[in-house]
């Protein structure tokens, strides 16, 4: 199990922290929200998903260790 700390940037839960377990998550997109601002969401093998504000690159780095 490998766990990663993102920042939220779900409206509500701006910039709180957020813990990610990798092995349950199935992918990562891009997305802009309603008022333009970009966010990545992590969507997970049971179906849930969390925006964050880090970038696909930023969480790859995490993921591999750096």
């Amino acid at each position: 199990m490998k766990l990663i700390r993102l920042t939220n940037a779900t409206k509500g839960r701006i910039g709180e922290g957020l813990i990610l377990n990798t092995d349950l998550i199935a992918s990562f997109f891009e997305h802009s929200q309603e008022d333009g601002t970009k966010v990545t969401v992590a969507y997970g093998m049971n179906g849930n998903s969390w925006e964050v504000s880090e970038t696909i690159d930023e969480i790859m780095e995490k993921t591999n260790g750096n």
